[in-house]
């Protein structure tokens, strides 16, 4: 019993490791024709599939890994990960602002 004890408190203690939240860079656009996009810092987690996404006190994402395919698009580059969803897209550059 007690290595199964022990194996658990492994688990429960690597995990918040994971879910750590990182700066990114996010550029977010609009499907209804909108031209601006908007673009800027933001905060990063990714844990088990489910990601969330913060840009500053005015946007928050939440893109849990059960919904993908359902309601939304996840694309996976070298450089960025993209989500589509309804009326946006929603790109992050997890190694910072891209060079132009």
């Amino acid at each position: 019993m007690r290595p199964l004890v022990i194996a658990f408190t492994t688990v429960l203690s690597a995990a918040p490791a994971q879910a750590e939240i990182v700066q990114a860079w996010c550029s977010l656009m609009w499907r209804d024709g909108r031209a601006q996009i908007e673009q800027g810092p933001c905060d990063f987690r990714q844990a088990f599939g489910n990601v969330q996404v913060w840009m500053g006190e005015r946007w928050a994402f939440d893109f849990p890994a059960d919904g993908q395919g359902r309601y939304y698009t996840r694309r996976n580059r070298n450089d960025f990960i993209r989500f589509e969803r309804g009326g946006y897209i929603l790109t992050v550059f997890q190694g910072g602002q891209p060079a132009r």
